[in-house]
């Protein structure tokens, strides 16, 4: 990452407006407390986000006006999203700040905007740590084959969440909602990712395709691994699972492929929000984990 210093690039910041001194309070005021959250000195961060510690210092105490790129990556290195920071409760007016000025843009400026906004996000992207890896999606994508095929090739430790979970609960899935409902597995299934998240220098986990539904474990897995959807069409996920011998998706409910479509619909937006996408729909396992290999590594 570029050494960002103290720079005139504030598309959306720059003011000469007296008021907006307040706004740039509440950014400062952001910083500091999240930096503080985390236990970083004002080096450390400024280290890791790629601006100066002076700049840090005039920006925690509302004297810096930063741009859309200088607050990016304060958040990627504070381990936090832009919505977080700008949806959070103190500072709504900097939210309303950007959308008053990217309406009086013109559609070229508001292009050029968009286009910095994604080329951070993918810069972010491509740089964020592949040591650990969670697969998500639905069951029948293929998480569990293209999992084995990246632990076999290359060591990772491979985790599967729905054993863990029962491993830590002593009792299979079925029966820890029975005894402790949806809140029971729930916390378990936090624990588990965590503790694995912790433990573990590499790891590959098999997260359950409804752990996106979840936000504060599905926001862990968010910050913490390189998340990768393996998406398919409901058709090929219900038949993949069939092919595995089970049949009772079909067999005990004559809808299921309705159900399926509604749950995927409800979800892709959250599934969409993983780092990677690998589309396994009409393609060989082998090609599968061609397309894997190449855009993971």
């Amino acid at each position: 990452m570029n050494n960002i210093v103290d720079y005139k690039n504030d598309i959306l910041f720059e003011s000469n407006n007296p008021k907006d001194v307040d706004g740039n309070k509440n950014i400062g005021l952001i910083v500091k407390k999240y930096r503080l959250k985390r236990g970083l000195t004002r080096q450390v961060l400024a280290n890791k986000s790629g601006i100066s510690l002076r700049y840090l210092a005039q920006l925690e105490s509302g004297k810096a006006n930063p741009s859309i790129s200088i607050i990016t990556n304060i958040a990627y290195a504070l381990n936090i999203s832009l919505y977080e920071f700008f949806f959070n409760g103190k500072n709504t007016v900097n939210f309303d700040l950007i959308d008053h000025r990217l309406n009086t843009f013109n559609p070229m400026q508001k292009s050029k905007v968009f286009d910095l906004i994604n080329d951070i996000y993918k810069e972010n992207k491509s740089n964020k740590n592949k040591n650990k890896i969670a697969l998500i999606g639905l069951r029948g994508a293929g998480k569990s084959t293209l999992g084995n095929m990246l632990h076999e090739e290359f060591n990772y430790p491979l985790f599967e969440a729905t054993n863990e979970i029962e491993n830590l609960g002593g009792m299979n899935i079925n029966e820890i909602i029975e005894l402790g409902g949806q809140g029971m597995y729930r916390r378990f299934e936090f624990d588990v990712v965590k503790t694995l998240c912790k433990s573990h220098e590499k790891l590959i986990l098999l997260a359950g395709g409804s752990i996106v539904s979840e936000y504060k474990t599905f926001n862990y897995v968010l910050n913490n691994y390189f998340t990768i959807w393996i998406k398919a069409s409901p058709k090929e996920h219900m038949q993949r699972v069939l092919n595995q011998g089970d049949s009772r998706p079909m067999s005990s409910n004559p809808r299921a492929m309705d159900d399926l479509n509604n749950i995927l619909n409800e979800r892709i937006t959250l599934y969409s929000k993983a780092d990677l996408t690998i589309n396994t729909e009409n393609i060989s396992i082998g090609e599968s984990y061609k397309k894997l290999k190449t855009k993971l590594f």
